[in-house]
Formats: structure tokens, sequence, C-alpha cells
């Protein structure tokens, strides 16, 4: 079951990985978000200037500019330029420090990889709810 909250969001997914960006975009699109793929940080960050989704997922471990530079340079900007918008991590880096650096970051929620689509769901449910 996909939480009523999925349906009109606007998503964008930030992610190295051309597979795990497929299949995040379908199972968000099965819930009836509309998702917005990009496949680097740098990339996310000008498209988010532009058009500022509903909602951010991104990766953590990224080549040249990672999720941290990410979420750092986004949380800089102003709300208008998507410096507010909500912010979910992905990573396989799941100890406690790890878990503290992603939030303190400037990310509200992680979810582990491998993504489990029950716990990403109810994590991103969680942020876009009023």
């Amino acid at each position: 079951d996909y939480p009523a909250e999925l349906r009109g969001l606007r998503i964008m997914v930030v992610d190295d990985q051309p597979d795990i960006l497929e299949l995040l975009r379908e199972l968000l699109e099965l819930g009836g978000a509309h998702v917005e793929t990009l496949t680097n940080a740098r990339e996310a960050l000008e498209r988010l200037r532009v058009a500022p989704p509903d909602l951010l997922i991104s990766d953590i471990a990224m080549p040249e500019f990672d999720g941290y530079w990410l979420i750092r340079t986004l949380r800089d900007l102003p709300a208008s330029e998507g410096g507010a918008v909500p912010a979910l991590a992905l990573t396989a880096y799941v100890r406690d420090e790890e878990r503290a650096r992603v939030l303190a970051a400037g990310f509200q929620q992680y979810v582990p990889k491998p993504v489990d689509l029950d716990e990403l769901l109810a994590a991103v449910a969680a942020l876009v709810r009023p």
C-alpha cells in the first residue's frame, strides 16, 4: 500500500547508479509521485535552483560531488531556490556516527541501502506530512 502523501508529490532522486534511479522512479511513480532523476549532485543543484521539488532523495556516496556537498550547498540557498526542500539521504553507511553526520549535514531522514521499499515510503510520508 502506498501512502496517500505520495500522490502528486514532485520528487527529485539523485544517485550515480542508473539501475537504482530507475527502480526508485518506477516504485515512486506507482504511488502517484512525479519523479525526476539525476545522476550527479552538480546537475541536481542546478535543477533544484530552477524548479525546487517537494522532496529530494539523494545518495550520499557519489563521485566528484557527493550527497554531503549537495545538501550543504542546498541549505545555503534561500527557500525560493530550494534551500528549504525536505531531504532524505540514501546511504550504505549505517553506523551511528554516519547517521549523525547525515542529519547534521541537513538531511531530515535517511534510509539505508539496500533500500527497503516500506521503509522508504514511510520516511517519505513522514517528511511531507503536513
